[in-house]
């Protein structure tokens, strides 16, 4: 059976066509579903209508050729997840793109869009691109090999992790780990399962597991030389000691991390480096050194041209001078923060908006304003749409906070009980005896 049926299906829904619209006159809307289903062999002339209607031309491949083609795309793909260069992986996609494949053996056309929805994960291509790759390959993992479904919990975890759905991601990369040393997977790729599913621990709040798999992986970037990917699994670590407290550890493995970034000169990740280690200061009370390395990093982002970098640390720098209720200086680095706002609005960044809200709600909290009521409500209504759990907690105890100082309880108890269920779903229970 050949992959035709899914090109159809695929090109239709990017295209937002209708079955209906397009079988008219060419073939029965049933019949059209079954060809997209690969329930049918249509002739050659029925699928040359199709295509031409859809204004889309492929290449008939031969069984050897599309070897080949899949080889040769298997070398960017393993390029594409070690250095992770993203002008370079829209470059290489280009020989790719340029006219669709279709594929004789549907096994191949099975893990070349696994293939490529990792790429375009990397990538963050839009929803609607990534939706329609998501919606095909959960339409087709029960065909799939060992190896596929290996790729496909991978991929499809992912997927969820960059919608906020951390715990559904967690779901479907622990349905991986009886294949990870079992499907025929390269080391490298097992490296890589592991610096995933550190990244979604993480998020999880599960940090014994995260330092675990992201020591996993660091063992084989370091032996490789792959030293930005070690720079990310040191980071991780750091950080995952720093929730525990550790803080002799945190900042151990923070400093192996620069150590790679002096030695081997990844100046990208310097602005990274200091961040994290202001961070692991700032959670100590140190006030004044955070700041110090805040501001290190500012200036390493800046020079870098790290749009969102310079905001999350302009953001960090904020929350210091908030603990000690600077107001004067918050105000002023709010300031800064509008202005960085105003000049990357023109740019590919689509995240300036939860910038806004963030720096809307600390320039009226710590000015002498009556809009603290209102900003806030906007700020927990947009975090929730985005599904941003953590900022909806943490505004929702603010705001609470307001109500209670201001006696208006019934309103108090309301964002305190929202709070209170935010903190039950990140500990996966439903009842305060769980907790």
């Amino acid at each position: 059976m050949s992959s035709i049926g899914h090109i159809i299906k695929q090109e239709r829904l990017n295209q937002k066509i209708k079955q209906s619209v397009l079988a008219k006159g060419i073939c029965s809307t049933s019949y059209l579903s079954k060809i997209e289903n690969n329930s049918t062999v249509p002739s050659e002339e029925l699928i040359n209508f199709l295509l031409k209607r859809l204004n889309l031309k492929i290449d008939k491949l031969s069984t050897e050729d599309e070897n080949k083609f899949l080889k040769s795309f298997f070398v960017l793909y393993k390029n594409a997840l070690l250095q992770r260069d993203k002008e370079w992986i829209r470059a290489a996609l280009k020989e790719f793109s340029v006219r669709k494949s279709y594929f004789l053996q549907l096994n191949n056309f099975y893990t070349y869009n696994l293939y490529m929805f990792r790429l375009q994960l990397i990538l963050n291509e839009r929803i609607d691109i990534l939706q329609s790759a998501y919606e095909m390959i959960i339409q087709t993992e029960e065909n799939f090999d060992e190896k596929q479904r290996f790729l496909a919990n991978l991929n499809i975890g992912l997927y969820f992790y960059l919608n906020g759905d951390y715990y559904k991601a967690l779901s479907r990369l622990e349905k991986s780990l009886k294949f990870v040393n079992s499907a025929s997977n390269e080391e490298w790729e097992v490296a890589d399962f592991h610096n995933v599913l550190s990244s979604i621990y993480f998020k999880c709040n599960e940090f014994f597991n995260t330092i675990n798999h992201a020591s996993k992986s660091l063992m084989y970037y370091k032996d490789n030389l792959l030293f930005e990917r070690a720079i990310d699994n040191y980071i991780v670590i750091g950080a995952s000691h720093k929730k525990m407290r550790n803080y002799v550890e945190a900042e151990k493995n923070y400093n192996l991390a620069k150590k790679l970034v002096i030695d081997y000169k990844v100046i990208h990740y310097e602005g990274m480096i200091y961040q994290n280690i202001g961070s692991l200061y700032a959670v100590q009370e140190s006030h004044e050194k955070a700041i110090e390395y805040y501001e290190l990093s500012l200036k390493s982002k800046e020079e870098n041209d790290n749009v969102e970098g310079y905001l999350v640390t302009i953001l960090s720098i904020i929350k210091e001078f908030s603990k000690q209720d600077n107001h004067i200086e918050v105000l002023k680095w709010c300031e800064k923060g509008f202005k960085a706002i105003e000049e990357v609005k023109n740019r590919d960044f689509t995240e300036h908006q939860s910038y806004s809200c963030h720096l809307e709600i600390y320039k009226a909290l710590h000015s002498s304003t009556e809009k603290l009521e209102i900003v806030l409500k906007k700020g927990i209504n947009y975090f929730q749409i985005i599904h941003d759990d953590r900022h909806v907690q943490k505004y929702s105890i603010l705001l609470a906070n307001y109500y209670f100082k201001e006696s208006k309880f019934k309103a108090a108890d309301l964002y305190y009980q929202k709070a209170i269920q935010l903190l039950y779903k990140q500990n996966l229970i439903t009842k305060w005896e769980d907790l």
